[in-house]
């Protein structure tokens, strides 16, 4: 879900790259690679975009008893 959404933010699906790590049972976090050009339109004015899709995600992972990280580098 959260590589679907930002995918689309980026506008150019090509230039991310995501790395899954899984932390411990129950726990991953989810790396983003991007070009420092596309890096500003995922994290968003004073980091509202990249917020607002952390906690979509931990609300969605939570349902299902998980816990999802986001890093964006």
């Amino acid at each position: 879900m959260a590589e679907y959404i930002l995918k689309i933010l980026a506008r150019d699906a090509d230039s991310l790259q995501f790395e899954r790590q899984t932390l411990y049972p129950g726990r991953c976090r989810v790396s983003v690679t991007c070009e420092p050009s596309i890096t500003g339109r995922l994290i968003g004015k004073d980091g509202k975009t990249i917020s607002a899709l952390r906690s979509l995600i931990r609300a969605a992972a939570s349902r299902h008893g998980k816990r999802v990280d986001i890093e964006v580098s």
